[in-house]
């Protein structure tokens, strides 16, 4: 995945004034991989995505036990160990993974705070600490499910504060990073209407499921008798068919 230009004893220097940091959505496809003035960032498993041309640098701030557990991708840690390309940043430097980097933590909370909720929101804090003009963000729309819907507004804040800062941020039109469906007070009525088509939309499926559970429900039914009719079958043919073929063997023998 690397090609070799990053050195891990110099990590917290800026080799260049651009940084694409990829995640694992789509548009993880748009990153401008050919594009030499960029630096690429990856995350966690990233080195195991065939469509992920390249990555300069890895993250991977989870724990380390956790790591070894494997419970993503139980191939992680071996290739985190035998890995001879990609440095990767880590909670601290471990000794079974050469190519390890004790990430800057202590650092960038003293200089930004400690709101802090993803692996994605370090990276862009690291990326302005280093000094980076321009951020793009690739495969990180962060949508509004379980996980992501309350690790969303911490990116969001280091977006604002980078363009506060006068960094140009990139955002795929399809993420939903800094999305809003209406202008507070401005789009009030617009607003209305795309909640009533909402809710309509909400019922149609509703009424889908229902349906749809309702066939279910039904062809259960069917199986259920089906597999009651069978068994009734197959208790009177042991019961009443198969004790007589003895008999029956007698009288043959008798011929």
């Amino acid at each position: 995945m690397g090609d070799g230009e990053v050195i891990v004893d110099d990590m917290t220097k800026r080799k260049k004034d651009k940084v694409c940091i990829i995640g694992f959505a789509d548009s993880k496809t748009q990153a401008p991989y050919d594009d030499p003035d960029y630096e690429f960032w990856g995350v966690n498993e990233m080195w195991a995505d065939k469509t992920i041309k390249k990555c300069d640098v890895l993250f991977e701030l989870h724990d380390y036990k956790w790591i070894c557990e494997g419970k993503r991708l139980k191939e992680h840690i071996k290739w985190l160990r035998e890995n001879k390309d990609v440095p990767v940043f880590m909670q601290r430097h471990f000794d079974d993974i050469p190519l390890s980097i004790p990430f800057p933590k202590d650092d960038l909370i003293q200089k930004y705070g400690s709101y802090f909720t993803n692996t994605i929101s370090w990276e862009i804090a690291l990326a302005m600490h280093l000094g980076f003009r321009e951020i793009r963000l690739y495969g990180v729309n962060m949508s509004n499910d379980i996980e992501y819907s309350s690790q969303r507004p911490s990116c969001e804040y280091y977006i604002g504060l980078a363009r506060g800062m006068g960094i140009t941020v990139y955002i795929p039109p399809e993420s939903d990073l800094l999305k809003s469906m209406y202008l507070y007070g401005f789009e009030d009525g617009e607003l209305s209407i795309i909640s009533a088509k909402m809710d309509a939309f909400i019922k149609e499926q509703d009424a889908r499921m229902a349906g749809g559970q309702n066939t279910i429900n039904q062809a259960a039914a069917t199986v259920n008798q089906a597999i009651g009719a069978k068994h009734t079958a197959e208790y009177f043919k042991k019961a009443f068919i198969y004790p007589n073929t003895n008999h029956v063997a007698e009288k043959l023998k008798e011929r």
